[in-house]
This record gives structure tokens, C-alpha cells and sequence, in this order.
């Protein structure tokens, strides 16, 4: 009976599983993103807008965007500190990830308008707008405002019909940009900035040339360290690589970063080689770089409405829909690379070095250092670095003519180093390359640039010659280590912002790979085909030319084309982009033809050496163009295809990066893919590299990360310099998380907001229907079973063994104590009836007051009409209502459903209804595809050698079939449309027939379920009625297991003792007197008892005597024997052998 209940429970939880349907609500993530910044887009609010409205803008910014807000004042707070400690002030970096018009740093550049702060270029109105036309707009800003919040869409762009963006067509309204001259600056001392836009201001682009003069005046020493000139600087993350700030104090990211990589990016442009040796230098703690991180926390109350999320990002993040597993393997995969850098203990000391109280929020104290810091120590042994990395490939060559490119088949069968021999030849060979340790000073101050790092141009404008550059250990390692003679393919460069990629990079180049004939082609992003120079003719990182200004005295002529031609041939061929590089190895343009050339057609890039620089934009250049995205598997084929083909001299590669991954960890994997031969390719995807390297967790097993690796040997260089304060910023970081909203903000939702209202509520309501589970889940099992039969084990207890009279005091004593449990129990039991009527009381009355908070929001919003617009400008009604959609939940018997044979056939007419319609939509496409070419054909005819009567028939003819094309297409159209419509007619009829079915099927489901829920009321019933019948036949025996009836159970069990107790009492006096009768007899046969009992004693002690004398007796017996074996061996010995 009691299985078959069991069986009954599971049954109708899971009907009731099935027809389960929630209300979901769902975010879009990108909107998330952009609301978190600014609620509502308006003219009003773009200062480079004929409407600007900057007090508007002004009012409005504490309810619109309390981060923003909240930046303000943190500037003028860290502004007012400064000026009081210091007496000075100093710069500051606003940093958006967004690239918009509406949320991001033209947002940030409009509010610092509104503030009173000068930006550092400006652009006037082609036709200035009149006073009268100036007021008709404000006027029209009330009606205009509401549209535009509806819309409520960023307008970077227009999408078109076929999905391609393409530029907002409109009236130019701005002449040429023009850069504020000094005078015009110093009139604003302090108060001006530097906006660095990827979106049009306006109406333009900033140009490459503004760009260099925005930064040249940014970090002009010493004219600007403290920001006389230009004080801020707002830049989004179009900007992010390629752009140095000296000087800066203080950095604002408008929003927390998705990936840990870009935030280090974003706080890399303020930590360049001796960025800040104009600000003062603390002996102990450095230059200090205060990083404030923005984020909207969401009250307590309101996470329901928001996922439970306790913050923007934490929301964001949430409607992304992350593998967690991914985190994971991002932070053990970066550890694992590091520890398996060729260069790892080369720079242990370096990484190992910090500063004391230089600890953020959420960052560590040291470099991670894997293993520890005692293990793998090693000292110099003197010996010289063999070129090439290890011994040296044998290879054969095989000549197909005379005249051919030489194709070389690798023979070797020699294996690549594991992880732990090649740790074993650098110690061995290249010792000499280790960072030195490392003491706390100044090595800015007073002191030439050291290592070839990454220093701006900007940065020393006043020398007047080159310098030739002092190599870092690590520069000096890799020029000496990767060389065409080392048999590995490719290198990572994985070194951080302003360690010197770039320097290390041109200096490997140059050692070796140039004097050797190969053609070196540098490929980067558009922006930065030009940064290569600086290193290469002013901070001389070219091993040619370094020689030339040392032995020859050469100097560095000022003109770039004069410069040019100090270059050898291995740089015939210029810095290309991403784009033009996967062109090139496509076949598609120029470059490849200049390659044939050079190396033939059978392997073009047989002998060529490629640096990639921001090689994470390959695989992970989501902010890249169309135009400048890269084909990697075109570039990917065409590596692998030299590699096989050329052997020895086929192609070999260095990417540099300061952050391999971007988005997905396996980006790192694919970059590391392209520096190893096809078959030694690590698995990239992340699930078959999970198979073999990953616990389900998503990091390495043990015997994953060995081969790892192993795989990886001598393939990635990491050095990282952040915490190296001898001449880097230390960044402090610091969460300011902003309330989505105040108090105040929070009242006006609660009167005109019926969701945050109703989820208000409900919060209590559920809280209290919990509670009202939890006392009714008391009342199930033993409590709802309470008789004295189920206490008759105390009974059998107490009377146990006892008969006559005893038997029957005993047995009143315990049916009158169990008498009394039961009735203590009941009454609890009666306690929790009354504790859940009181409950569903005050229940009844939080929803009579949510349905009467929820009834008044429509008279709020009626007669408070102003205060409710303000509401709707908020930026929490904004991420309520703009970014998120109500979903029905996915109920399972909406997919089971789809088995039944009749809402099976509905689906297959439905979908080969929708297919028909598609068929048509791509038929027409094909159509006016074939009719354009047609048409392009004809016209190209008209090029062509062609008389004036051919051609004007020609003309005639093109008219011709172009009216006749539109006509057909016209006419197809219509077809179309009136077949789609009558599909569509139908789709919804059937859509109809299956809602009907579903909930028919729904219905039985519920009858099912109550008369399920019916049976197992019964059956409770009856199994109750069943026990109790048991118990009182004494044929069942439960154990107590309910707390208070288990307390219950010992209280009454001692009473029921105590009752015993006083009523032996009382049967004592009763029989007093007939005790005293028989007292003679009494005390006779105590007598006689004590007389037996001195005799027990007597006789027992006689035996104890007895048994004493016996072991004694038996002791004695056994030390003469030992003595008698003692005395023998002692006699034996004696005896000569």
C-alpha cells in the first residue's frame, strides 16, 4: 500500500511537471550593454547635433545614467583632493567599450560639455541655424522626444533590406574639423579634452592626421604632464591598440570589460615604458595608476525583475549564455601557456618582482609564477648561444629544373623537444639571457630609454638623433633563439603592453632572417602599417643599421623616403594589413605577384619571414571591418602548405600579441596552430581539445596539461612587465558599483510600475506561501497519525515483566501519561493549522494590497501624467522594458505533444508551407540576380568596340529589357504576395487546430491530475485507518521519528517513572501496617538472610585464599623452571665447542 502511494506521488508530480509553463522573461544582451550606459537616445543629448541641449542633458543625467553620474563626481572629487594634497592637478583617461553615437564616449564627451569643458577640436555649421529656427526645434522637443525614446535605436547605422550596414544617408551640417590651437587652450587652462571617436563627429571621421596631433599634444612633455593644455582624454575601443598616454593618474572604464584581456588592454595604454616619468616617482610604491571600473548594482528587491542578477554585468553576462567551463579553461589555459613559455625561468625574476601595497581589488600581488619560485634555479655556464634553437634538421632537397623553386622533403625523423628538454637546452644554452633580480628604483629618471619597448614617438620629440637601442635580456633571447636554422616553424610573442614586441620582432629580423635572403613582410592592422618605423629608424632596433650608426657614424635622415632606402631588400615589400595579406596568399592582388617573383610560384612564401603584429585580431577581430577582416583559412592553408612543401626554407613566422585571447580561449590554440606543421596540429575546437586534454570541469588533467605542454614546447615567449614599477605604472583597482536607482527613483517605480510592483510584492507573497509549505509539510507523516495506539510502546516499556496488581497500577499509570501526550501533540498540531490560517490571512491580505497597489498605477499615471514621463526617462524603466521580452517556458508536454499523429501532420503542413514560401522568396531572388546580370552584361557591351548605331540599338535594347524585367518582376511580386498571404492564411488556421489540440490534450492532463490527486487522498485515509487498526492489535510497531514527538516520547517516558515512583509511595503506606504484623517474621528472615549472606562472604573468601595460594604456588614453580633453563644455557656456553 504504501509503495503504490509512492508510485501515486510520483505520478502526479510528474503530470504536473508536464503542463508546467513559466513566464520568462528575456534580455537582450546587446541592449543590456548600451541601457547600462544611458537610458534613451535624444538629439538633445549629441553635442555635435544643432539641438544640443547641454542644461537638458545635464538635469537629466542622474536619473538617465547614474554611472555617469557617478564619474562626474569621482572626477571632481579625485580633482578637489589633488589640488588640496598637491596643489596641482593631473590627467585623466575615460575609457567606453562602445562604439555608438548615443552610449558611449560621445555620451561621455557631451556630458563633459555640459559641465563647462572645452573639447580640443571643434567644426561650425555649414548654414548656421537661425534664433527662430532654433526655437522651433525646442519646441517640436517634446514631441520629437517621445518618438525618439520609442525607437530608442543607436544610429551608427542603417541596415538595409538585405541585412548589410551601410552609412546614414543625410544632409551634411558641419564644415572640416579643426584642432584648438595653444592659445585657444590655455584660455581654458585644465578644462579640456580629447574626444577619439570610431563613429563619426561631426558628420566625419577623425583622420589619421588628427589622430597623431590629439596624441603628440595629450602627451607633450613638459607642457602638458599636468593637463594644462589637454586634461582628459575619451577614447572607445576602436582605439584601444596602438595608442600610448604618458602621464596619466587616473583611468575611468565606463563599463566592466566581458574578458579579463581587454581590460588589461584598456589599462595598458596608460602603462607604456616610462609613461608616467614626468608625474613624481615614490621611492616604495612607484608611479600608482588608479583604475575606477563602473557597474550598476541592482537592489535587493528589484533582482527578481533582472534574473536575480546583482548587477548590470552580472545580467549581461547571464544573457550571454557563457559556457562556464570556458572560464575556467581561459584562466588554467593562460597559466599552463605561461609555465610552458620557452623563456620561462629567463624571466622569472622579473615576473617575480612587486611592489608592496600595490594590490587592487581583484588582481593578485605577483606575476603568476607556476611551480613556485625555488625549483628550476640555474646560473650562467658561460656558454655561447647556438643559432638555430637545437641540432640541426637533415633535410634533402629535390630539384625539379634548373630553374625551379628548389622543393626540400623533411626526412627528419627526429621528434620535437618535449616540454622538459627543451627547459634542459635553454638552461643549457642561453642562461645568459636571464632578467637579472631586480631592486626598486627609478630607471626612468635621468637615464636613456632602455630595452627597445614599445615607446611612442611622442614621447621624446626634442632628440635630435637616433638611438640604437639596448636589447632587453628577453629582446637579446629571441633574436639569438628563433633563427632559420631553429627547426620550429613559428613563435608567439606573448609579451605585454611596453615590453618591446615590436622591437624584439624587428631585431630577430635582423640578426639572421635578413643576412640569410629572406623577404621579411610585416602584417598589422590598417592604423598601425606605420608604427613599425619608429623602431626601425628613431629607437634603431635593425641590427643593419644600428651597425651603420656605431662603426660608420651613419646618421638618420629626417626624410621618410630617404629612410626608406637605408632598408635592404628583405623589406622590398611594405607593411601590409590583415586583408592584404590573406589577399595575398588567395592569389588576389599585387603582393603575390612581387612574391612569385622573389620565390617562385610553387611555394611564394618559401624563405619569408612574417611578423604579425595584434595577431589576436586573426581569430579574434570582432572590431575589425569587413574590409580589413582577415581569411584565415586561407592564411592558415597557405602556411601549412610551405611548411610541407619547403622544408627547412619554407615560410617562418613571429605573432605578437599582449592578448592572445579576446572572446574564446581557443583563439590562443589556433594562433599557436599556425606556428606548427599539419600534423602536429593542437585540436581546435574546444570540444575535441576537452577530449583529450580537460576534466569535465574544463581544466587540464594531469596527464592533459603534460601534453600540452609538450605540444607547445619552445613554441610561445612570455614576458610580462606590469608589475616591474621601475618604470611601469602600478594599476590600483577599484569597483564603483552605482544603484540602478535612488530612493527616490525607486518610489516613482513602485507607482507607476506594474511589473517591479508586482514582483515587489510577490517577493512577500512567495515568502509567505514558502512558509505556509514548510508548516503544512510538518502536518504530513507522523503528525497527521497521532492516536494513543501509536504510544503504546511505553506502555509495554513500564509493565514489562510485572503482574497482579503492579501490573494494573502500572498500566493506569502509563495509559493516563500517553492520555495526556496525545493531547500535547494534538494541540501543537492545532498550533500549526492556526500558524497557517494566519498565513494564508495575511497572504489574502498581500494580495488584496497588490492588486490594490497594482489597480492605482493606472490613476498614478493618469493624474501624476508629468512625474510618469520622468519615470519613463529613468534608466531602470529603460532596461526593464526596452531590453527585455516575456517568453512562455518551454512546458514538456509542448514537446511531447509533437509525437501525437495529428499535431505531427499540422507540423509537417506548416513547415512545407513556410518551405514554399521560402522557395518563392529565393526564386525571386535568383530572378532579379539573373535579370541584373543580364543587364550588367549588356552594358558592358557598350565598352566594347562598338559602331554609334550598335550601340544606340545596344541602349535600346538594355531600355528595353529593363522595362520588361520590371514588369516581370513587378508582376512576380504580386504573385508572390498573394500566394504568401493565402500560405500564411493557412498557417494560421493550422497554428489554430494545433492550440486547440494542445490544450484539449492539456485539459485531460489536468483531470488527470485531480483525479490522481483524489486517489491519493484516499489511499492516505485508508493506510491511516490500516495503522491504526495494526497498532492496536499489536501487530505494527513504528519508530518515532518527529522531532517534538520524539521529545514528547522522552518527557512523558520519564513521568510515567516519577508516577510509578509516588504511586509505590503510596502502596507502601497502605501496607504499613500489615508489615508491622509480620515485623517478627520480617526480621527473622533478615536474619537468617544476613547470617547466609556472612556465610557467602566467608566461603567466598576462603576460595579467593584458596585461588591465591595456587597462583602462588603455580608462580613459584614457573621461576625455578626458568631459573633451571637459565642455569643450562649458562652451562652450555661454558662447554667448549
Amino acid at each position: 500500500m504504501v509503495e503504490e502511494s509512492k508510485e501515486d506521488s510520483k505520478t502526479v508530480e510528474h503530470l504536473e511537471n508536464l503542463i508546467k509553463e513559466e513566464n520568462i522573461m528575456s534580455f537582450d544582451s546587446d541592449c543590456i550593454r548600451k541601457k547600462s550606459n544611458w537610458s534613451k537616445s535624444s538629439k538633445h543629448y549629441k553635442f555635435d547635433n544643432p539641438s544640443f541641449q547641454p542644461e537638458t542633458l545635464l538635469n537629466d543625467i542622474p536619473t538617465h545614467s547614474p554611472k555617469l553620474d557617478a564619474l562626474l563626481k569621482k572626477i571632481d572629487e579625485l580633482d578637489k583632493a589633488d589640488k588640496k594634497k598637491h596643489g596641482k592637478l593631473f590627467k585623466h583617461f575615460i575609457f567606453s567599450d562602445l562604439k555608438s553615437n548615443t552610449y558611449g564616449t560621445k555620451l561621455l564627451a557631451a556630458a563633459f560639455m555640459a559641465k563647462g569643458l572645452t573639447m580640443g577640436y571643434g567644426a561650425t555649421l555649414i548654414k548656421p541655424i537661425s534664433k527662430a529656427s532654433s526655437r522651433s526645434s525646442s519646441r517640436s522637443s517634446a514631441s520629437t522626444s517621445k518618438s525618439e525614446s520609442e525607437s530608442d535605436s543607436d544610429d551608427d547605422s542603417v541596415v538595409t533590406k538585405g541585412g548589410n550596414p551601410k552609412p546614414p544617408k543625410k544632409e551634411k551640417l558641419y564644415n572640416k574639423m579643426e584642432l584648438l590651437s595653444d592659445e585657444q587652450l590655455k584660455r581654458t587652462k585644465n578644462e579640456n579634452f580629447y574626444l577619439l571617436s570610431s563613429v563619426s563627429v561631426y558628420d566625419q571621421n577623425i583622420t589619421v592626421a588628427h589622430k597623431k596631433e590629439i596624441l603628440k599634444k595629450f602627451n607633450q612633455r613638459p607642457e602638458n604632464i599636468h593637463g594644462e593644455l589637454v586634461r582628459f582624454i575619451i577614447m572607445d575601443s576602436g582605439f584601444k591598440e596602438g595608442i600610448d598616454l604618458f602621464d596619466i593618474k587616473y583611468i575611468h572604464i565606463f563599463e566592466p570589460s566581458t574578458v579579463a584581456s581587454d581590460q588589461k588592454q584598456t589599462i595598458g595604454r596608460g602603462t607604456r615604458t616610462c609613461g608616467q616619468k614626468g608625474l613624481e616617482f615614490h621611492p616604495k610604491s612607484g608611479w600608482p595608476l588608479h583604475v575606477f571600473i563602473y557597474d550598476l548594482s541592482i537592489p535587493q528587491e528589484l533582482r527578481s525583475t533582472f534574473l536575480g542578477s546583482v548587477s548590470a554585468m552580472d545580467l549581461y553576462l547571464k544573457t550571454m549564455n557563457i559556457d562556464v567551463r570556458l572560464f575556467h579553461f581561459a584562466h588554467d589555459l593562460e597559466k599552463t601557456t605561461v609555465f610552458g613559455s620557452v623563456d620561462y625561468e629567463l624571466n622569472k625574476n622579473i615576473h617575480s618582482f612587486s611592489i608592496p601595497n600595490s594590490l587592487s581589488d581583484d588582481e593578485g600581488g605577483d606575476e603568476f609564477v607556476y611551480g613556485g619560485g625555488e625549483e628550476n634555479e640555474f646560473e650562467s655556464d658561460g656558454l655561447q648561444p647556438i643559432q638555430g634553437g637545437g641540432p640541426k634538421v637533415t633535410q634533402k632537397r629535390l630539384r625539379i629544373r634548373a630553374d625551379a623553386t628548389p622543393i626540400i622533403i623533411n626526412t627528419s625523423s627526429e621528434k620535437p623537444k618535449t616540454h622538459e628538454e627543451m627547459r634542459d637546452f635553454i638552461r643549457e644554452h642561453y642562461s645568459e639571457f636571464t632578467w637579472p633580480l631586480v631592486k626598486m628604483e627609478n630607471l626612468c629618471e635621468d637615464k636613456e630609454k632602455k630595452g627597445g619597448a614599445n615607446q611612442s614617438a611622442y614621447a621624446n620629440q626634442t632628440a635630435s638623433a637616433s638611438q640604437v637601442m639596448k636589447y632587453t635580456p628577453t629582446q637579446d633571447f629571441i633574436r639569438h633563439y628563433f633563427t632559420p636554422t631553429n627547426p620550429l616553424k613559428g613563435i608567439l610573442l606573448y609579451q605585454g603592453v611596453g615590453t618591446g614586441k615590436t622591437c624584439c620582432a624587428i631585431a630577430a629580423a635582423t640578426t639572421t632572417f635578413e643576412k640569410d635572403g629572406y623577404t621579411i613582410i610585416w602584417v598589422t592592422r590598417t592604423t598601425l602599417k606605420n608604427d613599425i618605423w619608429k623602431n626601425m629608424f628613431d629607437q634603431v632596433c635593425n641590427e643593419s643599421i644600428s651597425h651603420r650608426i656605431t662603426n660608420e657614424g651613419l646618421e638618420i635622415p629626417n626624410e621618410q623616403n630617404k629612410r626608406m632606402r637605408l632598408l635592404s631588400k628583405a623589406w622590398r615589400i611594405r607593411p601590409m594589413s590583415y586583408k592584404q595579406f590573406s589577399n595575398l596568399v588567395s592569389k588576389q592582388n599585387a603582393f603575390y605577384k612581387t612574391l612569385v617573383k622573389i620565390n617562385g610560384q610553387v611555394d611564394p612564401l618559401r624563405k619569408t619571414l612574417l611578423i604579425i603584429d595584434e595577431a589576436h585580431k586573426l581569430y579574434g577581430g570582432t572590431d575589425l571591418s569587413s574590409l580589413e577582416r582577415p581569411d584565415m583559412n586561407a592564411l592558415h592553408q597557405a602556411l601549412m602548405h610551405s611548411y610541407q612543401l619547403s622544408g627547412r626554407d619554407s615560410a617562418k613566422l613571429i605573432l605578437m600579441t599582449a592578448t592572445p585571447v579576446t572572446q574564446d580561449p581557443m583563439e590562443l590554440i589556433k594562433l599557436i596552430n599556425l606556428c606548427k606543421p599539419i600534423d602536429r596540429q593542437i585540436p581546435d575546437r574546444f570540444e575535441e581539445f576537452s577530449e583529450k586534454y580537460l576534466n569535465e570541469m574544463g581544466e587540464f588533467t594531469e596527464q592533459g596539461r603534460h601534453q600540452y605542454l609538450d605540444d607547445i614546447a619552445g613554441h610561445v615567449s612570455y614576458l610580462n612587465r606590469e608589475k616591474d614599477a621601475r618604470q611601469f605604472a602600478q594599476p590600483i583597482i577599484k569597483h564603483i558599483n552605482v544603484p540602478i536607482v535612488d530612493k527616490e527613483g525607486f518610489d516613482a517605480a513602485k507607482k507607476f510600475d506594474r511589473k517591479i510592483v508586482r514582483d515587489i510584492m510577490e517577493s512577500d507573497v512567495s515568502d509567505l506561501m514558502a512558509k505556509i509549505a514548510e508548516k503544512s509539510n510538518e502536518l504530513v507523516g507522523e503528525l497527521s497519525d497521532i492516536d494513543a495506539s501509536k504510544f503504546s510502546f511505553l506502555k509495554e516499556e513500564i509493565c514489562d515483566g510485572l503482574s497482579g496488581k503492579e501490573l494494573k497500577a502500572a498500566e493506569k499509570v502509563a495509559n493516563a501519561n500517553i492520555r495526556d501526550l496525545v493531547t500535547e501533540a494534538k494541540d501543537h498540531v492545532k498550533q500549526i493549522r492556526k500558524d497557517i490560517k494566519e498565513l494564508r490571512e495575511a497572504m489574502k491580505e498581500r494580495n488584496k494590497g497588490r492588486k490594490d497597489a497594482i489597480a492605482a498605477i493606472s490613476g498614478n499615471r493618469e493624474n501624476l501624467e508629468e512625474e510618469y514621463e520622468d519615470y519613463k526617462g529613468s534608466l531602470l524603466y529603460s532596461m526593464k522594458n526596452k531590453c527585455s521580452t516575456k517568453v512562455l517556458g518551454n512546458a514538456p508536454l509542448r514537446e511531447q505533444i509533437k509525437e501525437h499523429p495529428e499535431v505531427a501532420q499540422i507540423d509537417r503542413d506548416m513547415e512545407e508551407k513556410n518551405t514554399h514560401i521560402r522557395e518563392l522568396q529565393e526564386r525571386l531572388k535568383v530572378q532579379i540576380a539573373l535579370y541584373k546580370t543580364r543587364i550588367t552584361y549588356l552594358r558592358s557591351l557598350l565598352k566594347t568596340d562598338l559602331t554609334v548605331e550598335e550601340k544606340t540599338l545596344l541602349r535600346t535594347n538594355i531600355k528595353s529589357e529593363t522595362k520588361y524585367y520590371r514588369k516581370i518582376i513587378v508582376s512576380k511580386r504580386k504573385y508572390n504576395k498573394k500566394i504568401e498571404s493565402n500560405m500564411k492564411k493557412e498557417i494560421k488556421k493550422l497554428e489554430k487546430t494545433r492550440k486547440k489540440k494542445y490544450n484539449s490534450v492539456k485539459k485531460t492532463v489536468k483531470n488527470q491530475i485531480r483525479d490522481e490527486k483524489k486517489k491519493k487522498t484516499a489511499i492516505k485515509r485508508e493506510e491511516a485507518n490500516l495503522r491504526k487498526t495494526l497498532r492496536k492489535q499489536g501487530e505494527l510497531k513504528e519508530e518515532i521519528h518527529h522531532d517534538l514527538l520524539k521529545n514528547l516520547t522522552q518527557k512523558y517516558r520519564a513521568k510515567i517513572m516519577e508516577d510509578m515512583v509516588d504511586y509505590d509511595e503510596k502502596m507502601v503506606e497502605e501496607e504499613r501496617e500489615k508489615a508491622e504484623a509480620k515485623e517478627k517474621k520480617a526480621k527473622e528472615k533478615e536474619r537468617i538472610k544476613q547470617e547466609n549472606a556472612r556465610e557467602r562472604l566467608a566461603e567466598r573468601e576462603r576460595v579467593r585464599q584458596e585461588k591465591e595460594a595456587l597462583r602462588k604456588t603455580k608462580k613459584a614453580e614457573k621461576e625455578k623452571e626458568r631459573a633451571e633453563k637459565e642455569a643450562t644455557r649458562k652451562n652450555q656456553r661454558k662447554q667448549p665447542k
